[in-house]
């Protein structure tokens, strides 16, 4: 008779549905594929869009969760010739095949092969997590992984994917040096695109929000806040403080109906505006709206892995320190402390402990 071969099991949360999130003892993840690498996580975040099924916003299956991680190349397939056991490595938070039109035109996370971490498969909020196509999806850090703790991970992790996304919405918008720029959001992504409009040489950036404690965080980054209540007329309070002037361009970072309108508005004539708030019930725009303002609009998912070496750099060079948006941290054990938490809004974004 042969022996049972004894199961290999890991900590992973588990969200049973809204409200009802958990840890549990779930298989390890194996080598699927020559192109697999296994990635022991030390470090992950939750992210806003993780609350949509936290808050039955969104139906899911009872699985794991999560997105934003960074950690040790644990093992790799056969067929891996970029990183070895042991590498220190950060991922976006999709995983792309890497050689197809969209890959190889910084389109990345519109690869027909790749897929976001967390759904019909293992999640970010586990002690592992199985990476496919590695060598196009990973990113080295230039820490190994004992240099990297709770601190510098509050200012790796961003990257992953709330300061790509608020990068790729500047892009979007197509800020250049001198502009005035309107961010409307300020969640962690509208924050993070506000000063990544200050970085791309933007002469004026105004976040406009309404929760004090999160316009205190875009002022740490040098950014001009404006709150303004969901009752009160944004684009009036915006060209009182703007000599009347609309903007050059505009970063929408909410993806509703009010901030959809608004970002709209906001853009003067020859203006440009880019969204990367994934719209929920937004009606279809006029393209008449468009046209008499003679505006530009674009809009997408990020492709956060086309950002991460640039942004990985500036960290590691002292240039970018973005790792105010990460106001708590917890173990996972405390997993559903944190959720509740950035449900609540009491925190603007948690920092996972893997280990704890």
């Amino acid at each position: 008779m042969k022996p049972t071969r004894k199961r290999d099991l890991m900590r992973s949360s588990w969200l049973n549905g809204p409200s009802d999130i958990t840890v549990v003892d779930v298989d390890a993840p194996q080598i699927l594929d020559p192109r697999d690498v296994i990635v022991d996580i030390t470090f992950a975040t939750i992210c806003g869009s993780d609350l949509w099924a936290y808050r039955g916003l969104i139906p899911r299956p009872p699985g794991s969760t999560g997105h934003e991680f960074i950690g040790r190349v644990r093992e790799i397939g056969s067929a891996v010739t970029t990183f070895a056991p042991g590498d220190s490595v950060i991922a976006p938070f999709m995983y792309s095949e890497g050689s197809c039109y969209e890959c190889t035109h910084g389109l990345q996370s519109f690869c027909a092969e790749g897929g976001l971490w967390g759904k019909g498969g293992n999640g970010a909020h586990a002690e592992r997590i199985r990476v496919p196509f590695a060598d196009a999806t990973l990113v080295a850090l230039p820490w190994v992984s004992d240099e990297i703790d709770s601190n510098l991970a509050r200012k790796v992790l961003p990257l992953t994917d709330v300061y790509a996304t608020g990068t790729h919405g500047a892009f979007l918008a197509g800020v250049t040096a001198g502009d005035t720029v309107a961010v409307i959001g300020d969640g962690a992504v509208g924050i993070s695109a506000a000063s990544a409009a200050l970085r791309l040489g933007a002469a004026r950036v105004v976040l406009i929000g309404e929760q004090d404690a999160r316009l205190e965080v875009a002022q740490h980054f040098g950014v001009e806040t404006l709150k303004v209540s969901r009752d009160e007329p944004a684009v009036e309070r915006f060209l009182a403080v703007n000599g009347g002037a609309l903007a050059d361009r505009v970063i929408e970072c909410v993806g509703m109906q009010a901030a959809f309108d608004t970002a709209l508005d906001l853009v003067r004539v020859g203006g440009s505006m880019g969204f990367v708030g994934v719209p929920h019930g937004v009606e279809s725009v006029s393209p008449k709206k468009i046209f008499d303002k003679g505006m530009r609009i674009a809009g997408g998912t990020a492709p956060a892995g086309k950002y991460l070496p640039g942004l990985i750099a500036d960290v590691e060079q002292g240039h970018l320190d973005p790792s105010a948006l990460i106001d708590q941290v917890y173990g996972l054990s405390d997993i559903a402390t944190g959720f509740e938490a950035m449900h609540t809004g009491a925190a603007l974004k948690v920092l996972l402990d893997i280990s704890a």
